[in-house]
Order: structure tokens, then C-alpha cells, then sequence
């Protein structure tokens, strides 16, 4: 559909002047406030910022894994396919290793800390997300129909067919990804905390930690909370209604291979490009983290004199998963847990939304308020939900069982499991459903027998990327936890607070390791099942 067609079709749609006329209105309720204006300045800018660093570096780095034959694209895919699993906290550790008030780079070369405030901020947030871009992006470039890149090269050049035929059919894929980059950035509060930038996620936590106490069992928030909450969650519900018919997986099916764009004189500026974005994204944190658990500082008669040690480095390496293994543990049962749920519910929810248009509202607009409410939030909802002193069974599950993390951690992850089940749903031929109806399958048995079978791939992504969200969630898990329980985000947190970088160190090159072990793996099984 062209562009001026699709904008017409797109403004007959009631649910589309709904959800304006409901930003327009909390838009107007957040200015009645100054302290909840500033708030959202500052998400809006941290937000905004985030998706300048991360959109130009993750769709070229797209396009040259995707769609070019540059050496080096499947090291690069490799790598950024591993930071995928590195959640935004350890990404701090590592550039707070380096660059932070007691970063190596700081101390060794007596100079001011590089990363502070909001540039630090956004800069970190920005390279986490480049993985993330790369993948969604990459995704679409793979999903254009072949046979119109071959028609359009018969009349004009490569260069012309990418910006007015390729790119153009991924623009969904595009704004999937910076919907999700927004909404990510701007409910996450592990960066903003570390680095003192007051931004709504933040601001809730803090209050929730040192701030007013809940009033007769409900957290009130900051003046304005509900206005902001309604805002964000209207943007999204829109942001998700004018990218469905772009990002439609309603497609008819290729046999053909994708045409590959020959780079010509400029394949060893793409593969200086794919290099410099592998030492920035992984080079440089892993060196920050190796020099910062290798220091050693002895007492001279000229002063301290810092030294590098590998006996240092091995022993805070191999010490990390073996001094913090409770930690590893919890966060692993949990998390895992988590995404299992997350799934199961996301397939079922993803299911009754593709087949029903009056569930498929109810859906959408629960999966935007998910993805809308910050972490911290989440974890106060279930501390209303569950901490009921006067009935035994919620006084155990609150106290003395991992279900309000568990269940925190769920609702984290469950909107990308409805997202990536919905899409695999509408790939389905229908006729493929139809057959099975006329047979007698029910609706449950379609989704048991017919449609799960044929999208397990589909499943199995939505409980990997599930099971990121879950074990690397912060903000909702962190007020949950019962009494003598840990995760491996709340230990990091808590002591990136009290300065214990050396520490840190050595556990982010721990899971460093088990990330490369999972990432190897899942190449090995890929190629043995897929391929």
C-alpha cells in the first residue's frame, strides 16, 4: 500500500482518534504540575537521545548483516546476538569501570569522570540498544519480497532499489523497534539512579524506597503519576496501532532468496564500520572490566602506585560465581520461571486477540499498559496484590516465597511474548484454519495441534526474549523479594552504590562467559535443526 493510501485508511480508524484525543487529554493534565513536567522532560529527553544513538547505528549495522556479503557480518551478528542477553545494568558496570568517578581510565590518567548525568545516561542506553535495533531491524530487511527488488533492479541501480524499494518496506520493522527502544528506556531506572537523573521510573522508585508511605494500602506517586501513566500508555496503543498494518506479517510466501547488495568500493568502509561497532558496543566494556578487576594498589613511599595483576584477575573471575552463587541461582529460577509463564500466557492471550477483534481491543490495550507502567510500579501493584497480613496463604507467598518476585518478573516480560505470538499467529494461511475447522478442531485445539506445532520457532523466541526481560528486570523484582532472597540485578546494584567495582567486575566477566557459552550454543543448534 502506498504511503498517502495507507495515511487516509489509517485516519478512518475510530481507535486511532480515540487514542489522540486521550494523549491530547493527559497530555493537558501533566501540565498542571511542575515536578511531574520535569519528570517527563527528562524521560522524553533521556528517550529521545537513546534512539539517536541507537537508530542510525543498529539499521546500518541491519543492513550490512542482513542484506550485504561485507566480511566480518557474522562475527558481528554473533556479538551483537550475546549483548542481547547482557542487561542494561551490567552494560553500566562495565562503562562505570572505565569511565566512572572510580573508572581505571579516570584514576590512571587523573582526569574527571567521562560519564555523568544524562550524556552518560543516554550513551549507555543507546549502545544497549543497538542489539535490539539490529535484530528488529534485520528481521524486516529478511521479511521484503524478493521478486519486487528483482523487478525494480531492472529498471534503476542498486542504490535507487534500496532507498525506494527496501528500505521503505521495513519502515515497520523500524518503528517496532524504536516503539520498543522507548518503552524499555523509559521504564527502566538502573542507569538514571546510578548516574542521578531524575526520570519518572526513578522518581517512583526513590519515593517507594525513602519517599511517602503507601495511603491505606495504595501508592499514591508523585502529583501527576496518573496523568503521565495515561499519556505514555495512550502513545503506545496508538504508537502499536499505526504500526500493525506496516509491520503486517500478512505476506505471501517466497521460495526465493534475497537479493544481496554488492558493496563495491565501499566494502572496506562497511567492514571498518562493522569493527568500529563491535570494539564500542563489546571491546571497549570488556577491557574496562578486565583492567578493573586486574587492579592492584600498593603503598609506596612516592604514594599509591596502581598496578595491573592476572593473578588478581583470575582470582576475582573465578571467585565471582562461587562467593555469589545464591544470587546466580535465584536469578536464574526465578527468571526462568518467569518467561515460561510470560509465554504460555502471551501464546493464550496472542491467540484469543487473532481470533476475536472485541478480545483483541481488551489485548492491546493491557499489553501497552505493561509495557507503559515502570518497573517500580509493577512491584508496588504486587506488594498491594499479595502483602495481606490477615490471610495465611498471601502472608507465605509474600514472605516466605519467590511468587511476588516471580510474578512481577511475569508481567515484565508477558507483553513481548503477545507481541511476537500475535505476528507468528497472523503468518498462519488461513485456509491452513478453515481445513481444520471444517474437521471439527476447535479453537483451543487449532492453537494445540495446529498453529503451536507450525510456530515453534515463534515460541521459542518469545521465551528467550522473555527470559531476557525477566533475568535482567530490576525495578519490578527489586521491591518484591522475600527476606534471604537475592538476584544477581539487586547484588550489582547494590554494590555499584557502595563502589565495589573491582567486584563487579569479576562477576559481569563471569556471566560474560556464561553469555558467549549460550551464545555458542544457540549458533550450534541453529545450525543443526534450522539450516
Amino acid at each position: 500500500m502506498h504511503r498517502p493510501a495507507y495515511l487516509c485508511a489509517l485516519l478512518r480508524r475510530p481507535a486511532v482518534w480515540l487514542g489522540a484525543v486521550c494523549v491530547a487529554l493527559a497530555a493537558g493534565a501533566l501540565g498542571l504540575d511542575a515536578r511531574i513536567g520535569s519528570l517527563v522532560r527528562n524521560t522524553g529527553w533521556l528517550v529521545l537521545g537513546t534512539l539517536a544513538v541507537s537508530l542510525p547505528v543498529g539499521i546500518l549495522a541491519a543492513v550490512a548483516i542482513a542484506r550485504t556479503a561485507v566480511a566480518g557480518r557474522r562475527l558481528a551478528a554473533a556479538g551483537l546476538g550475546a549483548m542481547l542477553l547482557v542487561p542494561v545494568y551490567l552494560q553500566a558496570a562495565a562503562w562505570q569501570a572505565g569511565f566512572g568517578l572510580q573508572g581505571w581510565v579516570t584514576l590512571n590518567w587523573h582526569c574527571g569522570a567521562w560519564l555523568a548525568g544524562m550524556p552518560a545516561a543516554v550513551w549507555i542506553h543507546g549502545l544497549a540498544a543497538v542489539p535490539w535495533v539490529t535484530l528488529i531491524v534485520a528481521v524486516g530487511l529478511k521479511l521484503v519480497e524478493p521478486e519486487l527488488e528483482e523487478q525494480a533492479l531492472l529498471d534503476a541501480s542498486p542504490v535507487r532499489v534500496f532507498w525506494h524499494v527496501t528500505l521503505p518496506a521495513c519502515y515497520g520493522a523500524i518503528g517496532v523497534a524504536a516503539l520498543w527502544v522507548a518503552v524499555t528506556t523509559s521504564a527502566e531506572m538502573s542507569v538514571t539512579d546510578l548516574f542521578a537523573v531524575r526520570t519518572f521510573a526513578e522518581e517512583i522508585y526513590t519515593q517507594a524506597e525513602s519517599g511517602p508511605q503507601p495511603v491505606d494500602g495504595v501508592f499514591i506517586g508523585p502529583p501527576g503519576f496518573l496523568g503521565c501513566l495515561l499519556t505514555t500508555t495512550a502513545m503506545i496503543l496508538v504508537g502499536m496501532l499505526l504500526l500493525m498494518p506496516l509491520a503486517s506479517a500478512r505476506r505471501p510466501p517466497s521460495r526465493r532468496r534475497m537479493v544481496v547488495y554488492r558493496l563495491g568500493r565501499l566494502r572496506p568502509v562497511a567492514v571498518l564500520v562493522l569493527a568500529v561497532l563491535l570494539v564500542t558496543v563489546i571491546g571497549v566494556p570488556l577491557v574496562n572490566l578486565s583492567a578493573k578487576a586486574g587492579i592492584v594498589v600498593t603503598q609506596t613511599e612516592t604514594g599509591r602506585v596502581r598496578q595491573w595483576s592476572a593473578a588478581k584477575f583470575a582470582e576475582v573471575v573465578a571467585m565471582a560465581p562461587k562467593e555469589y552463587g545464591e544470587e546466580f541461582g535465584w536469578t536464574l529460577l526465578i527468571g526462568l520461571l518467569a518467561a515460561t509463564a510470560a509465554t504460555v500466557v502471551g501464546a493464550v492471550l496472542a491467540w484469543a486477540a487473532h481470533r476475536r477483534r472485541t478480545v483483541r481491543g481488551v489485548v492491546w490495550f493491557l499489553t501497552a499498559a505493561a509495557l507503559a507502567v515502570p518497573g517500580p510500579v509493577i512491584g508496588l501493584a504486587v506488594i498491594w496484590l499479595v502483602n495481606r497480613p490477615g490471610i495465611p496463604l498471601c502472608t507465605f507467598l509474600y514472605n516466605q516465597s519467590i511468587f511476588a518476585p516471580w510474578l512481577a518478573q511475569t508481567i515484565r516480560a508477558l507483553p513481548p511474548a503477545v507481541l511476537i505470538m500475535w505476528f507468528a499467529f497472523r503468518s498462519i494461511p488461513p485456509a491452513v484454519l478453515d481445513a481444520a475447522r471444517v474437521d471439527g478442531a476447535g479453537p483451543w485445539s487449532q492453537l494445540v495441534r495446529i498453529v503451536l506445532p507450525m510456530r515453534w520457532s515463534a515460541l521459542l523466541l518469545a521465551w528467550l526474549t522473555s527470559a531476557v526481560v525477566a533475568t535482567g528486570d530490576l525495578g519490578a523484582s527489586v521491591l518484591t523479594v522475600p527476606p534471604g532472597v537475592t538476584t544477581l540485578p539487586i547484588r550489582i546494584f547494590t554494590l555499584l552504590h557502595y563502589g565495589v567495582e573491582d567486584v563487579v567486575a569479576g562477576i559481569c566477566l563471569a556471566l560474560a562467559v556464561g553469555f558467549a557459552a549460550v551464545t555458542l550454543l544457540a549458533g550450534w543448534w541453529v545450525r543443526r535443526w534450522l539450516v
